[in-house]
């Protein structure tokens, strides 16, 4: 596996920073894939790291970039992904999180990100978080302006052990103050399809959820980060898989009047 390409011949917009796909989509829905890419600048020189260091999860979200491509086809829905990689700099994290740019990431010591000054750090603010953050929030706002209530859903991807513990769940829905979205998704995933959903976890949205606070909770709509554990989506088969039922339910959802509305918790 290589690192992902600069050139995606589908993409409706590109910058360094981001990739948009179907900006006019009419889906009530707005995909936002922070780690979709692995991908460093050659300046940067790998932050130091090797080839296989930049292949795992450290770097990457693996299988998440995929499935939101197939999701916002098949959805008619907006989509922005992130074209650089989360080891530059993470756009989930605020911007004086401590590890915004991390220095080690599952005890892989990153050297590029070392002792960086606030001139290399404003740099990489002003090149890849701002303008990705940036294009988020027009792309929520546009929804907002044609009279629409957007589901916004963070996507993204686990490992199946994290420091030697496992972890069971299928997939994961993380929430912070509005748990609107990440119920309904757990409820259909468990009930419906059979499938160890967590709620909060692997990870919880009290701790790291900027990117739907920012886009979705601080407006009011219902927001969720998705995240699906990596041995399900490393195959073209387990994304299509994925995509589809993700994909389902969420269309399902965005017709949900009691979901369709602002609502400030």
């Amino acid at each position: 596996m290589q690192q992902t390409s600069r050139k995606h011949a589908t993409a409706a917009e590109q910058t360094e920073a981001y990739e948009i796909l179907n900006p006019e989509g009419k889906a009530n829905i707005v995909l936002i894939c922070e780690h979709a890419s692995n991908f460093i600048p050659e300046e940067f020189d790998n932050l130091g790291l090797s080839g296989p260091d930049l292949q795992r999860h450290i770097a990457w979200d693996i299988g998440m970039a995929e499935i939101t491509r197939q999701m916002s086809e098949a959805l008619d829905a907006p989509a922005i992904l992130a074209r650089f990689s989360r080891l530059l700099i993470d756009p989930n994290r605020e911007p004086d999180h401590a590890t915004l740019i991390p220095d080690v990431s599952d005890k892989t010591v990153i050297p590029g990100n070392r002792n960086l000054d606030q001139a290399a750090t404003r740099d990489r603010l002003d090149r890849f978080y701002h303008p990705f953050h940036d294009r988020a929030e027009q792309l929520v706002r546009h929804k907002a302006r044609g009279g629409h209530v957007p589901l916004v859903c963070g996507m993204h991807s686990f490992t199946p052990v994290m420091n030697g513990a496992p972890r069971p769940w299928h997939a994961g829905m993380l929430w912070n103050r509005d748990p609107r979205l990440a119920r309904e998704l757990i409820d259909r995933l468990q009930h419906k399809h059979g499938l160890m959903v967590g709620d909060n976890k692997p990870y919880s949205g009290r701790d790291l959820f900027h990117t739907m606070n920012r886009h979705g909770a601080d407006h009011g709509y219902p927001q969720v980060t998705i995240e699906v554990r990596q041995n399900e989506i490393n195959t073209a088969a387990g994304q299509q898989k994925w995509a589809r039922l993700l994909g389902k339910e969420l269309a399902e959802l965005a017709q949900d009047r009691s979901l369709t509305v602002i609502k400030k918790f």
